[in-house]
């Protein structure tokens, strides 16, 4: 860790690098709640998959084609903070940390609506994808400039 990562917003070992500017409110469900009264820890996966969703339909104006995915995950670690009980309004934050040539890291933190104390914090490799060819590809220019233009902030 370098001296600048010091002054980042760091919530277990996710650290958010930028402003969110995604944001998806997320309803818990009974089914979401374990024997203990909180969210099971699986749900959780379920609850960030919502917002990665929203995420990609935003960016992409409205016009993801999901029977052909551009992307899928590689690899995914999650931070569990604090205990999220059903009657609690969340949401989640999800925001692209940076791009490499073939793969971009996705930050999402379920986030207290009224508090805003972070319950837990998740970090996504996704892969950009060739469906033909079954292999992981380049993320575009396009991909590129339009997760930018969300980001508010140059992805290179």
């Amino acid at each position: 860790m370098d001296n600048n990562d010091n002054n980042k917003p760091r919530h277990g070992s996710v650290v958010a690098t930028h402003p969110f500017y995604c944001i998806t409110p997320v309803q818990l469900r009974f089914s979401d709640i374990d024997m203990l009264g909180h969210v099971n820890n699986s749900r959780y996966f379920e609850l960030f998959d919502i917002a990665k969703n929203d995420y990609f339909t935003r960016v992409a104006g409205g016009n993801i084609v999901w029977q052909r995915p551009p992307v899928m995950i590689a690899n995914i670690n999650c931070d569990y903070l604090s205990q999220t009980t059903l009657n609690e309004p969340v949401e989640v934050l999800t925001q692209v940390d940076h791009i490499g040539d073939k793969s971009f890291v996705l930050i999402q933190q379920l986030v207290n609506s009224d508090t805003r104390e972070v319950k837990c914090s998740c970090a996504a490799t996704m892969v950009n994808f060739d469906v033909q060819a079954r292999i992981p590809a380049r993320v575009s220019d396009e991909w590129r400039q339009a997760i930018a233009a969300f980001e508010h902030r140059d992805m290179e």
